[in-house]
């Protein structure tokens, strides 16, 4: 079987030009640097920022960077799932998943979210190309329902007139998942209702009852649980086990490449306090640990979800 090849789209707004600037300089390293640890692999990745267009400054960033693919869609983040959407189709109608470069995986990730394609891309190749929906899954297994909220002054909230059900099916945290293209194709072909958030949709299309009307499948995909996928500001933020972080600072983002760098050159048996090739010459036992230590308190949304038990540590 031929190497896993997956198109990673960021998810942009036009005022976050801080955010995308860290990314570029941090884990997007990982496709950009010659002396990258994925080795060959690295030419079996692509990643895009997505956003709307509308925006002049966007627009302009864009041309310059080569990097950025603007759609047509409403800015915000109410408009997420909307524009994703529209992107995925433009993905199908691209063929991306035919030829030699045809795509196995998509990914969506969060311009807050770091992602350690050093783990990602192994991971993916003893992994289904088919009916694959991987990520940190809110799945309410047991007795228990993720209810979707209704509190309107919540930026979470889920309308009734969007989605009547008292609960959600199983759904991947947005900061971070993968569908198989087989999945890309089936949420393309017919026209899906709109909805103010990004992540419960995709569960709610590929996961939820057949019954509901919802499904765009013959049967309901199983989604892949990763509690490596960290929803929320772990305590310490680094983890080596981490495949994605959510919730970093731009100032964050290339302490965390630094330290991803040092697990990564300490696993090929490069000794203690040396320096990643990666990272630039900086000695990633001194700047990285010490700004990952300089981390503020946890989110708000973080202890939200602990306290209403939705969060698994």
């Amino acid at each position: 079987m031929s190497s896993a090849k997956i198109l990673i789209f960021v998810s942009s707004g036009a005022s976050n030009k801080g955010r995308r600037r860290s990314l570029r300089k941090s884990w997007f390293q990982y496709c950009s640097s010659a002396d990258s640890p994925l080795g060959a692999s690295r030419k079996n990745i692509e990643i895009v920022f997505v956003g709307a267009k509308g925006n002049k400054e966007f627009e302009e960033e864009a041309a310059i960077e080569k990097d950025i693919v603007l759609v047509d869609a409403p800015e915000g983040y109410e408009h997420l799932w909307q524009k994703s959407l529209v992107y995925l189709k433009h993905l199908v109608d691209s063929d991306r998943g035919k030829g030699p470069e045809r795509l196995n995986y998509v990914m969506h990730a969060d311009d807050d979210s770091f992602v350690r394609l050093d783990l990602l891309m192994p991971y993916l190749e003893s992994c289904p190309r088919e009916r694959f929906y991987w990520g940190y899954i809110w799945d309410g297994q047991g007795n228990r329902k993720t209810a979707p909220i209704r509190n309107p002054v919540n930026k979470s909230r889920m309308p009734v007139s969007q989605y009547p059900l008292d609960y959600y099916p199983p759904f991947a945290s947005g900061c971070g998942f993968v569908l198989s293209w087989d999945l890309v194709l089936e949420l393309t072909k017919q026209p899906l209702p709109e909805y103010r958030l990004l992540d419960p949709p995709f569960g709610i299309h590929l996961s939820g009852p057949p019954t509901d009307g919802y499904l765009v499948l013959s049967e309901p995909v199983v989604p892949v649980h990763d509690d490596r996928v960290r929803p929320y500001r772990a305590i310490p933020i680094f983890h080596p086990d981490t495949i994605v972080q959510h919730y970093l600072k731009p100032e964050e983002m290339k302490p965390f490449y630094v330290q991803a760098c040092s697990v990564a050159v300490a696993t090929k048996d490069v000794s203690p306090g040396g320096t990643c090739p990666v990272c630039s010459g900086q000695d990633v036992n001194s700047g990285a640990s010490e700004a990952l230590e300089q981390r503020g308190p946890p989110e708000q949304l973080y202890q939200t979800l602990v306290e209403l038990g939705l969060l698994r540590r």
